[in-house]
């Protein structure tokens, strides 16, 4: 199994969003690195909902090579054939590797706060458990970057939305999406050591895009994941 996700000195990944010039050569040239096939690669028109989509051999290529082949309607994948490599990008929101040694089988996530509201997390591991029998105590959780509670200011109103992951400091709220993700995981019975969380900001560390920070000129960094 391979997982790793981009940084902005490996360029802008998205072909929509930002500055798209050079993004398929970014592309090529970091998941060639990882041994993947960029031509291979399936992606989403990222829609901040909570489907997650069964992928296999013959969807190799969804959006790979431009924005309108890509899988409509999708924040997240699944599939238990080797060789098709998932992906999703980010600019700030939250990406969430899961892997299932014992099957074995892989699903990639796309976590922001309207996807983390709506549980993608739970839907992820639903998909798991219906189409391959996965067990959540079997699965190892990764995190990509995202904006962090340091940084990722909101409305009050939030409350009324979260139960946890919020914090008050000095009269303003703000909210950890990665620690929200984290609780959803484990209430379905993910164990927290199985979930790892480099605890990367994209809004303080330059070597990431963020979205809340650039705007419209903000690249996207690709997760990506592919059983071997």
């Amino acid at each position: 199994m391979t997982a790793s996700f981009s940084r902005r000195q490996d360029g802008n990944m998205s072909l929509c969003f930002g500055d798209t010039r050079d993004a398929l050569e970014n592309r090529g040239k970091f998941l060639t690195s990882l041994g993947i096939d960029y031509r291979n690669l399936i992606t989403a028109k990222q829609v901040h909902g909570k489907n997650v989509e069964y992928v296999e051999q013959e969807n190799k290529g969804s959006g790979a090579l431009d924005y309108e082949s890509s899988v409509m309607d999708t924040d997240g994948f699944i599939t238990d054939q080797p060789g098709v490599p998932l992906a999703v990008l980010t600019a700030d929101c939250l990406s969430v590797f899961i892997y299932d040694p014992k099957r074995p089988a892989i699903a990639i996530l796309h976590a922001g706060w309207r996807g983390t509201e709506q549980n993608i997390s739970q839907e992820g591991l639903r998909a798991m458990q219906n189409k391959f029998g996965s067990q959540p105590k079997d699965l190892l959780v990764g995190f990509g970057p995202s904006i962090r509670s340091c940084c990722f200011q909101v409305e009050d109103g939030f409350k009324s939305n979260f139960a946890f992951g919020l914090a008050k400091k000095g009269g303003r709220v703000f909210m950890d999406i990665a620690l929200i993700n984290q609780r959803q995981l484990v209430e379905c019975g993910v164990k927290a050591e199985n979930i790892f969380d480099p605890k990367l900001c994209t809004f303080s560390d330059d070597n990431f895009f963020s979205f809340r920070k650039e705007a419209q000129a903000a690249g996207r960094l690709i997760s990506v994941i592919m059983l071997k």
